[in-house]
């Protein structure tokens, strides 16, 4: 099924949409995993931008949104020759905003169609033999996270980074940004987990996300590479790649917050 159909979107007026999110993606913190919130202001997006492509994403997760029930409203901001840039907003059931987004599309007819090769900052997509052997994620003790079950995240440590593997629950339309997102927003967490001393865990959301769209993701299974730049005064900062094969299709930047107990 496609991401609409897998979020159960279905429009109801030029600006609003009406979701039915699947407690399968929930995450680890009481509500939809960023990712696919991320992935759901993309292919909602795409309803004001026909034809064109997606570029990037920037996303804020302002609460967690645990209800099944959502409503999206979609906000031209700009529509060029060459680029449209939508903004997405999400309300849970109570009415309350939930996740704030802009998502850029660009116009391939406006564009020179020149490709180059896709080389990664740091020794790009990890061999095959690294991937097979990636680790199933284990939820934290008494901590329920639905996402593990139905993406099917695998990690592996790369030099000073994690890949993680994630199986798409959808099918990849146009560009297959969604995936991307998802996969993105799911490589946070581990190489902010190694921060911590080995069995302590900590909570530390990621309240942000920011993707690059690099080129087409088709595959049902995209690995993003993750590396944990900093963390300072308890605010972490995190970079992925995202890759489909040997292809890289997305950059992202991310914020976690080591929560005080």
């Amino acid at each position: 099924m496609t991401p609409l159909e897998y979020l159960g979107a279905e429009q109801v007026d030029d600006t609003d949409w009406a979701l039915r999110l699947p407690r399968a993606i929930h995450g680890a913190f009481g509500g939809v995993t960023g990712g696919a919130l991320a992935a759901a202001a993309v292919a909602i997006g795409r309803s004001s931008a026909q034809g064109r492509i997606a570029v990037g994403l920037d996303v804020h997760f302002l609460r967690g949104l645990a209800s099944e029930e959502a409503t999206a409203s979609v906000e031209v901001l700009s529509a060029g020759r060459s680029l449209t840039v939508v903004r997405v907003e999400l309300t849970d059931d109570s009415g309350r905003r939930t996740t704030a987004a802009r998502v850029g599309f660009a116009e391939p007819g406006a564009l020179e169609p020149i490709d180059a090769g896709t080389n990664g900052i740091e020794g790009g997509c990890p061999p095959a033999d690294v991937i097979e052997g990636a680790k199933p994620w284990r939820a934290p003790k008494g901590v329920e996270v639905p996402i593990i079950q139905t993406a099917r995240p695998r990690a592996a440590r790369v030099g000073d980074a994690i890949a993680t593997v994630v199986s798409i629950p959808w099918t990849p339309v146009a560009d297959g940004a969604e995936g991307a997102c998802l996969v993105a927003d799911l490589s946070v967490g581990p190489p902010v987990d190694a921060i911590l001393s080995k069995g302590t865990w900590i909570p530390h959301p990621n309240p942000d996300v920011s993707l690059r769209f690099a080129g087409p993701a088709t595959s049902s299974q995209l690995v993003a590479v993750a590396r944990c730049r900093r963390v300072s005064r308890g605010v972490a900062t995190v970079d992925s790649e995202v890759w489909d094969g040997q292809g890289l299709v997305a950059s992202a930047i991310s914020t976690s917050l080591f929560m005080a107990g």
